[in-house]
């Protein structure tokens, strides 16, 4: 990406702020879960300030291990100032706040009703008598962007890419410019230590990244770099030799946080992709896909359920 693409969609990403904004309930996005989480969460608020609603965050719930990842990408809106947000939505819905409390009573609780897109969902968002909607979810789709992927892949790869260091910038551009990459991500952690996380999720075995590296390998792309947060289990059990395993040493050295990682992985051709957040959006902001390049997904995104995700997986990616 180039800089004059950076700053037009920093600019473009500026002139949807909140001061531009006239009309309707003020949306206040509570920000929750991981990166991949949190920059879903954004999309729907940027497509929503996008089409003239009025959007405000509360990120009383980033804390501990999920930790505000996207605060960059918050400046020039208003974001809460007390942590009344979630906690007065979830005591005004249970019936625990009356009169006393007139700012919680203004606010309408709008939550997702499940993992599929709702068509309905902005709409309901720009109108409406509340003073405020309390929005709760995590809107994993691309389809609560649409008409704005442009402008979210400008601003999000901007924002990723400003976490590399000057040997990941070089690293992104080497590998843009050389023929034939391919980005691997493998999430282990809390998919395997996680009896909550691994029950919900699974653990993609070897034989997904079999097919996958099989299909990208017979279209001549063997430079292949791999991702994960347990790098010595991928060395041992599914890189080859002649790959790159991207080991916690070389990503100190070249992001400065862990969205410079989805930065690296977006620069590739080719992106062998988890399912997980995180790793579905190395997977969305690089190139699109085609029969030359594909982005290969696994086919079964939630544990035992046969759920397939098909509003989170472009139906142009590849499933295994």
């Amino acid at each position: 990406m180039s800089t004059q693409d950076l700053e037009a969609g920093k600019a473009k990403h500026r002139a949807q702020s909140p001061e531009s904004q006239k009309h309707g309930p003020v949306n206040i996005f509570s920000i929750q879960g991981g990166l991949g989480n949190q920059l879903f969460e954004w999309g729907l608020a940027h497509t929503l300030a996008a089409s003239g609603g009025r959007v405000a965050f509360d990120t009383v719930r980033c804390r501990g291990n999920r930790p505000l990842a996207i605060g960059g990408l918050l400046r020039g809106y208003e974001r809460l100032r007390k942590p009344w947000g979630y906690a007065a939505v979830l005591a005004h819905k249970s019936g625990l706040l009356t009169r006393t409390a007139p700012l919680a009573n203004q606010l309408r609780l709008v939550s997702e009703s499940g993992f599929s897109h709702d068509p309905h969902l902005v709409d309901r968002l720009l109108t409406g008598d509340h003073g405020r909607n309390y929005v709760l979810g995590y809107f994993q789709s691309p389809k609560y962007f649409a008409g704005q992927e442009d402008a979210v892949r400008t601003v999000v790869l901007g924002y990723l890419e400003s976490m590399l260091t000057p040997a990941g910038v070089s690293k992104t551009r080497e590998l843009s410019q050389t023929p034939g990459t391919v980005a691997v991500h493998v999430r282990r952690g809390d998919y395997v230590n996680n009896p909550v996380a691994a029950a919900h999720h699974g653990n993609l075995q070897g034989d997904y990244y079999a097919q996958a590296l099989e299909l990208v390998r017979d279209l001549g792309k063997h430079r292949v770099m791999w991702f994960s947060d347990d790098t010595e289990w991928v060395r041992n059990e599914l890189a080859r030799a002649e790959d790159i395993v991207a080991t916690p040493a070389m990503m100190a050295g070249m992001t400065t946080a862990a969205g410079g990682e989805i930065a690296l992985m977006a620069a590739c051709s080719s992106r062998v992709i988890a399912n997980s957040s995180f790793s579905w959006w190395g997977g969305w902001l690089g190139q699109p896909a085609s029969e030359e390049s594909p982005i290969i997904a696994p086919l079964q995104w939630i544990a035992g359920s046969g759920d397939t995700a098909p509003d989170l997986v472009p139906e142009q990616w590849v499933r295994f």
